[in-house]
């Protein structure tokens, strides 16, 4: 009986132990599996990268989206998400973001993914460039997670087939191709992919000198323009004094998301612009076709008014002859 009591006292240790080392194994592969912190310079290089890594993963940006990359001041709380991150994802531009630079020195172990020199991403075909490239350097690091990675990635870039697809249907079911707009120059690929006439388009409105800005506005009144469509983030005062002198349609685009509501993803973003400017070339038509009816209006009242001078020039004309009759008599 003593042994058996001994048997039972060693059995409910070996199960202790056993919980233990159960324990103890679950929490190295928690802390295995600890959360990556990716900080991006912007909201479109986070909305690209939440769509490829999505497990164990805090993605944030820092740049507001509404901003121009170029005139944005870093904040001490932009210095706390630099600090913290594992891995920082920027355009990898000095030019486009003066101020990342200054902000990793405040952390040089996090490993950096640049996005250098892959054009637009406003249109399908080139944001694919972008996902393309953030998924080789994402499974790069994370090779354990190269199946999921890449199977997130042409999840996301069918979505973003399709999508293109359905605005390039919407242009040509509301008759849009081919009608000739003007534009701010970052937004003339994703124009000119949804088949539109860019007949012109300008830089940043800040940069335009005086002559610059006569050529923009002589372009838009010489021909039959139907939009003159700027970016957000680059102002948008230039491109509505010269909608409104030549007649034009103002069409704001964002080519970051998240800056107008029910923009928080590149594909909302993408399909807003594209509504923005169907809406755009409807007002532009519509107005036109109220100054026709106008102008045949005043039109026809010329006619008649010429008319009516007529018959007044042949009335006077018939009573200064009866008159000369009637005197001769």
């Amino acid at each position: 009986m003593v042994f058996k009591k001994g048997g039972t006292k060693i059995r409910k240790k070996l199960i202790i132990i056993l919980t233990f080392l159960l324990i103890s194994c679950f929490t190295i592969t928690t802390s295995a599996e600890e959360t990556t912190n990716v900080v991006c310079s912007n909201s479109i290089l986070a909305d690209f990268t939440s769509n490829i890594l999505k497990d164990n993963v805090t993605i944030e940006y820092i740049m507001p989206p509404g901003v121009c990359p170029a005139f944005y001041d870093a904040t001490p709380s932009d210095v706390s998400k630099i600090i913290s991150a594992d891995i920082v994802i920027s355009l990898g531009s000095p030019l486009k973001e003066p101020w990342l630079a200054g902000l990793l020195t405040y952390n040089s172990d996090c490993k950096i993914i640049e996005c250098k020199d892959l054009g637009e991403w406003n249109f399908p075909s080139g944001a694919k460039k972008y996902i393309e490239h953030l998924t080789e350097e994402i499974s790069t690091i994370f090779p354990e997670k190269n199946e999921s990675i890449y199977m997130n990635s042409q999840l996301y870039l069918t979505k973003m087939e399709e999508k293109g697809q359905e605005l390039l249907d919407k242009i040509k079911a509301n008759n849009s191709i081919n009608k000739q707009v003007i534009c701010m120059s970052w937004q003339k690929e994703f124009l000119e992919w949804l088949d539109l006439n860019v007949t012109y388009s300008y830089g940043p409105p800040q940069g335009l000198s005086v002559q610059g800005e006569l050529d923009v506005i002589n372009a838009a009144s010489n021909n039959n323009i139907y939009a003159v469509i700027d970016n957000l983030q680059s102002g948008t005062d230039f491109g509505a004094r010269v909608a409104s002198e030549s007649g034009a349609s103002h069409v704001i685009f964002t080519n970051f998301p998240g800056a107008i509501p029910g923009t928080d993803t590149y594909l909302e973003m993408i399909t807003y612009n594209t509504e923005q400017l169907i809406e755009g070339i409807k007002a532009y038509e519509y107005k036109q076709g109220d100054i026709s009816e106008l102008q045949d209006q005043i039109t026809g009242l010329e006619l008649q008014r010429n008319a009516l001078i007529i018959l007044a020039i042949i009335f006077v004309i018939f009573t200064i002859t009866f008159y000369i009759m009637y005197k001769k008599k």
